[in-house]
């Protein structure tokens, strides 16, 4: 019988092999990076930092599960995004209220997050009530594993004025400037990990409060300003980009806005989870109507055995059998 040692051994490599999700067509090497990842506290933040510092617009698609999240590894993207809408949404079936809690955000985002060798930007709303409960967010984030968070300058009850009905006020009240300063403040003094990136949101849509917003919060400590830039021009966005002095990142920012843009980050929210509820939906009523249901494509074996790491598991399986049971 093989010693405890040698089966130690045969472990870590296993381990070490399934660390992360090769890049299609890339070499083992990706997944010894994954395994150092999960096992270095604050490596996906620094990945996140060195993004930031290197030329080029960061992409972050939405990553709604954890295959979701290999599949964009897998795909060549550099970072992937977690939202509170989408976590909301499918893992609680409620709307984007603020209903959802920071346990239930950091539960989420972190079983993807930590599942995946890429950093992860997540919604964290607000972060908490008062800005003692942001001291804590940005800790449970940080050991989740995490990479970033942004924390929005909505007023809470979150949406209680955009959806406040016929007659109702259409746009957001924001929290005062000060209130938000004091929170990214802490925010900022929370960090254990010194990587960890603090986004600051503004949810204003006009460019001129953006820019003062965006300032503010650079000078209170955050090291990007999100904003959704929604009906803005690129001209627009980046003199937004030019005036605020740190890092600014968008939401599904137009392609035709792209071309020579200054914003760093574009994440793109509810982009998979959104189209998923809806084929959930078709397959469910086709199948109520018909009493079946079309055969539709799968995922490619090869590729889904892949993320999985089906080939790890297989192999220790077949080391586990073939050791005789005293």
């Amino acid at each position: 019988m093989e010693s405890s040692s040698s089966r130690r051994d045969f472990l870590q490599r296993a381990g070490a092999a399934a660390g992360g999700v090769f890049a299609l067509g890339s070499t083992p090497s990706a997944a010894a990076a994954a395994q150092t990842s999960s096992a270095a506290p604050g490596a996906p933040a620094g990945r996140l930092r060195a993004l930031l510092e290197r030329p080029g617009l960061v992409i972050a698609p939405e990553a709604y599960t954890v295959i979701a999240g290999k599949l964009a590894e897998a795909r060549g993207f550099d970072a992937i995004y977690i939202g509170g809408n989408m976590m909301s949404m499918t893992y609680l079936g409620v709307p984007d209220w603020g209903v959802i809690t920071t346990t239930d955000m950091v539960e989420i985002a972190g079983r993807i997050a930590r599942e995946v060798s890429i950093p992860a930007i997540v919604d964290a709303d607000q972060a908490g009530e008062t800005s003692l409960n942001v001291y804590r967010t940005v800790q449970l984030y940080e050991r989740a594993g995490i990479a970033a968070l942004h924390i929005e300058d909505s007023r809470n009850p979150k949406k209680m004025e955009t959806w406040a009905g016929p007659g109702g006020p259409t746009t957001t009240e924001l929290q005062p400037v000060e209130q938000m300063r004091e929170r990214l403040q802490a925010a900022v003094e929370a960090r254990t990990v010194r990587d960890f990136v603090v986004i600051g949101r503004t949810v204003a849509e006009d460019p001129d409060t953006v820019i003062r917003r965006g300032v503010a919060f650079a000078q209170a400590g955050a090291d990007i300003v999100m904003n959704s830039f929604t009906g803005m021009s690129a001209e627009t966005i980046n003199r937004i980009a030019r005036e605020v002095p740190v890092p600014v990142l968008g939401i599904g920012v137009p392609k035709t806005h792209l071309a020579g843009t200054r914003m760093k980050v574009n994440i793109y929210p509810n982009i998979v989870s959104s189209a998923a509820l809806a084929l959930c939906d078709a397959i469910f009523r086709e199948l109520k109507d018909n009493g079946e249901v079309s055969s539709r494509p799968p995922l490619a074996p090869e590729l889904l055995g892949r993320i999985t790491g089906a080939n790890t598991y297989s192999e220790l399986a077949k080391e586990w059998l073939s050791t005789p049971s005293r």
